[in-house]
């Protein structure tokens, strides 16, 4: 009876040492490197202009300056960008292509070639 009591207790003093195990087949991960989750570039899709205000579609949000996405705050929207502040740094990011100004709006240039007033 005592040897099953001896069994006993060196099996659970064995098992609480489990998790101290480490498996052979693994390969070795050092706390200092954990490599942090891969985030993704912000993407800017449109600034727009209306009546003087200036907002953006950022990450797929719209978003004026002071607006926040995600860990992204929008610190101004610019003439065909936006200034962020992500991870304590500041960055801009600017549309790809020219921003082009219309001056008239469609229907007036319509009107104007076709003679209707």
């Amino acid at each position: 009876m005592k040897g099953l009591l001896w069994i006993g207790v060196l099996g659970l003093a064995w098992t609480a040492n489990a998790d101290e195990l480490r498996d052979p087949t693994r390969p070795p991960t050092s706390q200092r490197h954990a490599a942090a989750p891969h985030e993704p570039a912000p993407i800017l899709s449109a600034v727009l202009h209306f009546n003087g205000d200036r907002s953006a579609i950022f990450n797929g949000h719209l978003v004026r300056s002071g607006s926040a996405v995600g860990g992204y705050t929008i610190e101004a929207v610019l003439e065909d960008g936006v200034r962020y502040r992500h991870a304590g740094l500041s960055q801009e990011l600017h549309m790809s292509h020219p921003v082009s100004s219309l001056k008239k709006p469609a229907v007036d240039v319509l009107r104007a070639s076709s003679g209707v007033p």
